[in-house]
């Protein structure tokens, strides 16, 4: 077993012996048009204008494992991306550098080690899902501030909370994260995505997972700071976990609470109060719809007494959903078409016509087409029932129904 591995093709891995470097010199190998590699480009930018660096070393960490690459620059020009491709790897920037040219490279560290936090959290969690259930790590993605870890059976609510509980005790207890590099699959116990013969790194966290990794980690796991799972859904016959540690930990928390404050102060409740006090004031709303809508049904039923002797009218306090009701009770009785309205003439107008069968001469599709030309309106339906919006006033629209 190897305690380290430093070359990747012609490549120098600089991250791989001290995740925490955030400056470093290398040579250029090589500097092609990027649009010489297969690699796509980011929508935002065009790859004519791009170049590909490959360097005797880098401290870049390239996209790799559900993780995207690291952001930084050489010699004060932004790295765009940073892959592999043919066995090598590129730094893609849009300024072209000479071969054997020394560059000095930085590393956006605050990103990195947020990144890492992430990662060596994740394996904290997929590691003691693997020994408390025997269910294997089957995806895994990072995105700008929460990740995605797709796993293979599926989990409880009880289950996500006491492996969020056990994985923060893994955290208060500082563990040694380590890296080791054996010489074949066989050599130790440890999981792995995918069917490795060579070039095996294995991420070490004491007493507690090994795991086929080639991201950064931190040293140790009271780095991490804190692991959350925010939210987990069945998906495939398994479990997707969302989950946030460290800085992003925190800033889900710190969001959490400013939240809750507002709520706080709205409702005039303590903290601990607050799911009471919502609870209760959704309550009271549903109360308030109950009469709300009790009251729209009088009102409904006063429209269709009215209705026995008319079949226009409008509306301005009422839904489309009442609208709809008035309509299909009212064109039973009706001697011909029912058309009613809801809105202002400020706001415009929603229909509804409706006809029975005393109105068979009557086409309700050209209505449609004639009223929405003759009132600035828009919409249509069947020969049964046409439905839209009209932006005229009402003495326009009751002129226009004269006829009908």
């Amino acid at each position: 077993m190897k305690n380290e591995r430093t070359l990747h093709g012609r490549t120098n891995l600089l991250y791989e012996e001290d995740a925490y470097l955030n400056n470093f010199t290398a040579k250029v190998l090589d500097c092609i048009p990027f649009s010489a590699l297969t690699r796509k480009a980011d929508e935002n930018l065009k790859k004519e204008s791009l170049f590909a660096i490959e360097l005797d070393q880098t401290a870049f960490f390239p996209e790799g494992g559900g993780q995207s690459c690291d952001t930084g620059t050489l010699n004060g020009k932004q790295v765009l991306d940073v892959f592999k491709e043919d066995g090598k790897i590129w730094h893609v920037t849009d300024t072209p550098f000479s071969i054997h040219e020394n560059l000095q490279g930085e590393i956006d560290f605050t990103t990195r080690f947020q990144k890492m936090q992430n990662h060596s959290g994740e394996h904290i969690v997929s590691g003691l899902i693997a020994s408390l259930y025997g269910y294997e790590n089957v995806g895994f993605h990072m995105s700008q501030d929460v990740m995605s870890v797709d796993v293979s059976g599926v989990l409880s609510q009880e289950d996500i909370e006491k492996i969020e509980l056990l994985a923060n005790e893994a955290v208060y207890k500082n563990k040694k994260i380590y890296t080791v590099y054996p010489d074949s699959p066989d050599e130790m116990d440890y999981r792995s995505k995918l069917d490795l013969c060579e070039d095996i790194r294995v991420v070490i966290i004491e007493d507690i997972d090994a795991c086929a990794c080639c991201a950064p980690h931190v040293k140790n796991t009271g780095e991490i700071g804190m692991i959350k799972i925010v939210d987990f859904m069945h998906y495939k016959g398994g479990t997707r976990l969302f989950m946030k540690c460290g800085h992003w930990a925190y800033l889900e928390l710190k969001q959490i609470f400013d939240q809750n404050k507002e709520i706080m102060k709205q409702l005039s409740a303590k903290r601990e109060n607050c799911a009471e006090a919502v609870n209760k004031l959704v309550e009271l709303n549903q109360k308030k719809k109950e009469e709300e809508n009790a009251l729209k049904n009088q009102i409904v039923d006063l429209y269709l007494e009215k209705l026995q002797s008319e079949n226009l009218f409008f509306a301005d306090k009422l839904d489309e959903i009442q609208l709809r009701r008035i309509i299909n009770e009212s064109v039973k009785t009706s001697s011909g078409i029912v058309a009613g309205f809801v809105g202002s003439d400020t706001d415009g107008y929603r229909y509804i016509v409706s006809k029975n069968e005393q109105a068979a001469d009557i086409d309700l599709k050209q209505l449609a087409k004639t009223m929405n030309e003759a009132l600035n309106g828009r919409g249509g339906g069947s020969d049964k029932m046409i439905q839209g919006s009209i932006g005229a006033l009402k003495t326009e629209i009751c002129a226009f129904f004269k006829k009908y």
